[in-house]
């Protein structure tokens, strides 16, 4: 009996070889009560009583029954154990599958990403580098593993790296970007934009995971912009022309979005006060002028763009002349004007000189008209563009017989001399009382004085020649008659006195 339970021992045995450690300890514990069990009842004298064997027997008997019990039912824990091994064994297959394509998956992706991937140390050394080093830097990742990670930053942008990494240092998660410059292999400094990520209490890290990436191109754009935007700066603060931005309202009105700074030094009102203002303060623009921007208001609708010239009155209630280049932005959808652009140069100074040169004109103008002497104007193509009432009668045309034409008073033959006089005078050299001869309208020519001078616009530029005659035909008549008597008085005798001798002067004949 005894060696029936022991083969049944020896079985369940070698079958809890088979489990997972735990349960393999456990039913071992088991069996080794139960086997320590057998041998003490094999060790015990044999009973000499045959009532005390039968007790004996039955005993065995029922410990043999709950043995087996005990056994079918290990064998069916040990069988369920098994098939959950066998589960758990497959189970365990499939991850190491989906961990070794995942594994490859990341490697992929640190492989070809842009970006360079660096886990560091709380030390500051780099633990690793993605490949990503050697197309950016030029550094090989193997050779910069241990070494500190902030060697290659630029000396200017080490400091703040070191306050940012002891930050990382500080408190885990995220921190946000810093941008730094770093050595390239080739000697060069590429701009770098970081992100790092405090993961030293990460078991399967521990250490501070950093991405970066190269932004020269867009810290250039960045540069330009900066400078850009300095020169607009620098230049709305030197000059006095200033650009704005109105919104139109459904119902008709304009709000102000916004105005440059020379506006407030133009004005005196800052942008801000124009937001109440729906339009141009009634009390900014000349009285004269709002009419101006009204019809501007009203073309917005069928122009794109426009210009106009009118006057402000600033703050301390001095007059300035501005020119507005305006254009509007139209909506298809709302088919309505929804915002209005421009920009104001201050005219005032220009204004004044122009203003001063048209009474100039005017005053220049009244005098040609009215001078007794003949004068006419010339453009550099040689037409006619002034012609005055003294030139009417002297030579017999009339204005507007002459205007945007040739002289006519020019006999032919001449005409490529007396341009050549007036070239003259453009180019700076005039012609002071140069005596010329000229045509009538009735065909009869006459003598004159003339004078040539160049006329010039308000920019310097030569636009013609002015020419003044003086009528010189009597005085060489009677210069001609005055020639003649003084000849006269300087002869001996008259041309007939040779052919008529004086009484005195005869001889008798015979007289010897």
């Amino acid at each position: 009996m005894l060696e029936t339970l022991y083969k049944h021992l020896e079985t369940l045995q070698e079958q809890a070889r088979k489990l997972p450690s735990p349960q393999q300890a456990i039913l071992t514990k088991t069996l080794e009560d139960l086997s320590n069990s057998l041998q003490e009842m094999a060790a015990k004298p044999v009973l000499e009583s045959a009532t005390n064997n039968t007790e004996k027997v039955v005993e065995i008997e029922k410990i043999n029954r709950l043995l087996e019990r005990t056994v079918a039912q290990q064998a069916s824990q040990i069988s369920q154990l098994q098939e959950q091994l066998e589960k758990e064994i497959s189970q365990h297959r499939r991850d190491n599958q989906a961990l070794t394509k995942s594994e490859a998956k990341l490697q992929a992706v640190l492989r070809h990403s842009p970006d360079i991937i660096s886990i560091i140390g709380s030390d500051g050394r780099v633990r690793y580098h993605s490949e990503a080093l050697q197309r950016v830097l030029g550094y090989n990742p193997e050779e910069k593993i241990g070494k500190f990670h902030g060697e290659l930053i630029h000396p200017d942008d080490l400091l703040a790296w070191q306050a940012y990494f002891g930050k990382l240092l500080e408190a885990p998660g995220m921190a946000g970007t810093i941008e730094y410059r770093k050595r390239h292999a080739n000697g060069s400094w590429l701009y770098i934009e970081s992100i790092g990520n405090s993961l030293l209490y990460d078991s399967s890290v521990q250490g501070i995971l950093i991405n970066s990436r190269e932004i020269g191109e867009r810290k250039q754009a960045e540069i330009a912009v900066r400078e850009s935007e300095l020169h607009y700066r620098v230049m709305s603060q030197i000059t006095s022309d200033f650009a704005y931005s109105f919104k139109a309202l459904p119902d008709g009105k304009f709000a102000c979005e916004w105005a440059t700074e020379a506006f407030e030094r133009c004005t005196g009102i800052v942008p801000e006060e124009l937001e109440s203002f729906g339009w141009w303060n009634s009390q900014l623009v000349h009285p004269d002028d709002r009419e101006i921007l009204i019809k501007q208001l009203e073309c917005c609708s069928c122009s794109h763009t426009g210009a106009n010239e009118y006057r402000i009155i600033n703050q301390k209630g001095e007059v300035r002349w501005v020119r507005d280049y305006w254009q509007v932005v139209w909506d298809k959808t709302a088919e309505r004007v929804i915002r209005l652009w421009g920009a104001c140069q201050e005219i005032t100074d220009r204004k004044q000189v122009e203003l001063k040169l048209q009474l100039v004109n005017q005053v220049l103008q009244a005098q040609i008209a009215s001078a007794p002497l003949p004068i006419n104007c010339t453009s550099n193509e040689g037409n006619t563009v002034v012609w005055n009432r003294a030139a009417e009668n002297f030579f017999g045309w009339t204005a507007a017989e002459v205007l945007g034409k040739p002289l006519p008073n020019i006999p032919s033959g001449q005409n490529q001399d007396f341009y050549a006089l007036q070239k003259s005078a453009s180019n700076g050299k005039p012609q002071n009382g140069l005596e010329v001869s000229l045509l009538k309208k009735d065909g009869s020519s006459i003598d004159v004085w003339l004078w040539v001078a160049r006329v010039r616009d308000a920019g310097g530029q030569t636009v013609g020649s002015i020419n003044i005659f003086s009528d010189i035909s009597e005085r060489k008549r009677i210069e001609e008659e005055r020639q003649k008597l003084a000849a006269m008085k300087k002869m001996e005798e008259p041309f007939w006195a040779r052919y008529v001798s004086p009484p005195h002067t005869h001889k008798k004949h015979g007289d010897g």
